[in-house]
């Protein structure tokens, strides 16, 4: 009783800070808001562009619709990490990527096949152009749009352009995979803040490791039970989009399945009324109607309550739930009782929770059950 009244405690406390965190967060949003537009109204009236760049994030799309964004940021900001950066180096890279300077209420056009999408850049920058159609005549899971800054509203607009691939689950597709990658991937030991921060500066694409045998995992899932399946993987995440380029960088550089990353913006806006690791599983869910998910994620924060909650809208559509136990010494039966009970209520929804320390644990599971080929 005592250590359960204790861990209550522990949890006001907790969220007591978030909400502190959060209010500080939107007051210097506010502020660098009201900046960002002083400084770009000079811009306008007495200002040129530099050199701009079209940063396109990998996108999605089914028969219905497409999921296409990005960002359009002055070039000489962004600058990719190399495998011989140094810490300091990669310090200076990582801050760089928070400092950019975006190009606003820009004028946008895509090209899928025959279908083009008109948008325009929000105050930060981004675009997202859910007009598009589907090109139903294009072949392969992959298919490539053309992204172009069209007008803005700055003199010195040179016309820049950029190609954005864009994945559609073929056919052969067996079943979606929706994976975490801070402390799931990436090892970013999020359950230390202070670690986390230093780690998260100091390291690159190149420097920082996966856990063992993640890759193996999830390429098994990719060709799930039959070997040859193509299936879907999806990285859900709330890293922001100012990590893009490391993150999959990282991801290509330690041989992960290419997939499409849905970050979230931490800059001017107020947080969303759901969170969006909920939102964006549910636009997956919504997005593959058709397909069966598989979703991982770890303990350290709320991605098996936000897997349960996906379950429950979706009954029998989560067929496993896989979650990297991030252990420690403190709260072990308070660990214990929040893994059994969650993994008893998945259960009622159809869905297996499989708490697990290392990929191997999750991959003889998933072999087991018919979501990926067993062993020759």
């Amino acid at each position: 009783m005592a250590e359960a009244l204790e861990a209550m405690k522990r949890t006001r406390t907790l969220r007591k800070r978030q909400r502190v965190l959060a209010g500080l967060a939107r007051f210097f949003a506010r502020v660098e808001l009201v900046v960002d537009r002083v400084v770009w109204g000079l811009r306008r009236r007495f200002g040129r562009l530099g050199p701009l760049q079209i940063v396109t994030y990998r996108g999605f799309g089914s028969a219905r619709r497409v999921v296409l964004r990005g960002r359009v940021l002055e070039a000489s900001v962004l600058e990719r990490s190399l495998p011989a950066d140094s810490a300091f180096r990669s310090f200076r890279r990582m801050l760089r990527r928070f400092f950019s300077r975006e190009l606003p209420k820009a004028s946008m056009r895509a090209q899928l096949g025959a279908s083009t999408a008109f948008g325009s850049t929000d105050d930060e920058g981004y675009f997202d152009l859910p007009d598009l159609s589907p090109d139903i005549t294009a072949s392969g899971h992959w298919q490539t749009a053309e992204v172009e800054v069209v007008a803005a509203q700055v003199r010195g607009l040179v016309p820049v352009r950029a190609t954005v691939e864009i994945l559609f689950p073929g056919a052969d597709a067996q079943l979606g995979i929706i994976s975490d990658i801070d402390d799931t991937v990436l090892q970013t030991h999020v359950t230390q803040k202070l670690r986390m921060l230093w780690v998260t500066l100091s390291g690159n694409a190149f420097t920082r490791m996966p856990f063992e045998g993640t890759s193996e995992l999830y390429h098994a899932l990719v060709r799930g039970a039959s070997g040859q399946a193509q299936n879907p993987v999806f990285y859900v995440s709330k890293s922001p989009w100012n990590l893009y380029d490391f993150l999959s960088d990282f991801l290509d550089h330690h041989d992960l399945p290419r997939g499409p990353l849905l970050l979230r913006d931490i800059g001017l806006h107020e947080a969303p009324p759901v969170d969006h690791k909920s939102a964006a599983v549910q636009e997956l869910l919504e997005m593959y109607p058709e397909l069966p998910f598989v979703l991982i994620g770890d303990s350290g924060e709320r991605d098996p309550e936000i897997y349960l909650e996906a379950a429950a809208r979706h009954p029998g559509r989560i067929v496993a739930v896989y979650i990297r136990d991030l252990g420690g010494k403190n709260q072990s039966d308070e660990r214990a009782e929040r893994a059994r009970s969650l993994s008893e209520r998945a259960r009622v929804y159809g869905t297996a929770m499989l708490w697990v320390e290392h990929a191997r644990q999750a991959l003889a599971h998933a072999r087991e059950h018919g979501l990926a080929k067993g062993q020759r």
